[in-house]
């Protein structure tokens, strides 16, 4: 979720790494509310906005009361070189079970009449797919910075309060309206596999990352939306994504994203001189393990995207008392079989929707 913050029409953005991180100077005085968030040379500071984010979720926690009395919001320990802010909703009664997530990003929105800075003025490369009006209606869209930091050690100062550009309101858009016809999966319209061959990708990711946290850190589901955001602007007909073919789209994602890992090469969609899986950001030996993971999970029909097994019934007759008449146990085994059936359908119901949702 963006919080906005509305820059002053001057300001100056510096490239600090190729086009995704930069310095942000005002080339003069401003009462903008972001005024606070100076430093003495002018410069917008990063960690300032962050600090006073975290200052003011937990001021307004302690006098914002769930509704529901079973439940309470916690502000998460800061993630290091996250921009987001993250309160989780958990349960009062049980051991802290987490019911849902939510990432708070302070977001500095760039008027339009500023423009793109000269890294990504062009635009992205969506012409075959989208058509150039839609590419020129993009590149008159305002954009945002968010606070975070360039990686790794013994940083400059300006680095320390480096912004990182982002495109999720484009990026939002473009698969929102996913079609080269400018028709798909409207409501009389011909239903496309897109965004639930996204959807699969993203949960892939994530069971990976569970599976091998420490193996794994540097991955994060931006890496599969850019590998599909490339694979659209290549498969961009919508025949090729008939809903029907699913399983093989799918297969074509995931090999896509493979093929970017085997040759350390991932272009950001919208920046192509920052390399998402450089040696810089995303380590090779890191690299090498997800390259077998994608490899091990294609080869072994995506063991990490099946339904668990259904549980085993053991014999009740072990556990019912000696004395228990037949009826009275019949009747047990025939509840114990409803339960198992709802649990079942349960689980069913949840992966239908998870695959034809819209």
């Amino acid at each position: 979720m963006m919080l906005k913050l509305q820059a002053p029409s001057r300001l100056n953005m510096t490239e600090l790494d190729g086009g995704l991180f930069y310095r942000l100077d005002f080339l003069r005085p401003t009462r903008s509310p972001v005024q606070v968030f100076l430093l003495e040379n002018q410069q917008l500071s990063s960690s300032k906005i962050l600090t006073e984010m975290f200052r003011l979720v937990r001021k307004f926690l302690k006098t914002y009361k769930v509704p529901d009395d079973c439940c309470r919001w916690e502000v998460n320990r800061k993630r290091p070189n996250s921009p987001a802010v993250t309160l989780s909703l958990l349960r009062t009664e049980s051991d802290g079970d987490e019911l849902i997530s939510v990432d708070v990003v302070p977001a500095l929105e760039v008027h339009p009449s500023q423009g793109w800075p000269l890294a990504v003025r062009n635009g992205p490369d969506v012409e075959n797919w989208l058509g150039k009006k839609v590419r020129q209606e993009i590149r008159s869209l305002p954009i945002y910075f968010v606070p975070k930091r360039l990686k790794g050690r013994n940083l400059s100062e300006e680095a320390k309060e480096s912004w990182r550009i982002s495109f999720s309101h484009i990026e939002k858009k473009i698969i929102t309206s996913h079609g080269n016809k400018k028709t798909c999966c409207e409501s009389n319209a011909t239903k496309c596999c897109r965004k639930q061959c996204l959807m699969l990708l993203k949960s892939l990711i994530e069971g990976l990352k569970q599976r091998f946290p420490k193996e794994l850190e540097d991955l994060c589901s931006y890496h599969g939306k850019t590998a599909f955001l490339h694979t659209l602007s290549k498969r961009f007909n919508d025949s090729m994504w008939a809903r029907q073919q699913l399983p093989s789209c799918f297969l074509h994602l995931l090999g896509a994203l493979e093929d970017h890992a085997r040759r350390a090469d991932l272009p950001h969609f919208f920046v192509p001189s920052c390399n998402l899986f450089s040696p810089a950001v995303f380590p090779k030996k890191a690299l090498a393990f997800l390259v077998g993971a994608l490899e091990e999970q294609r080869m072994f029909g995506l063991p990490l995207l099946k339904p668990p097994a259904p549980m085993r019934i053991r014999s009740l007759s072990a556990d019912l008392p000696t004395k228990m008449s037949a009826e009275k146990s019949s009747r047990l085994v025939s509840v114990y079989s409803l339960k198992k059936m709802v649990v079942v359908f349960a689980v069913a119901g949840t992966l239908v929707c998870v695959l034809f949702s819209i």
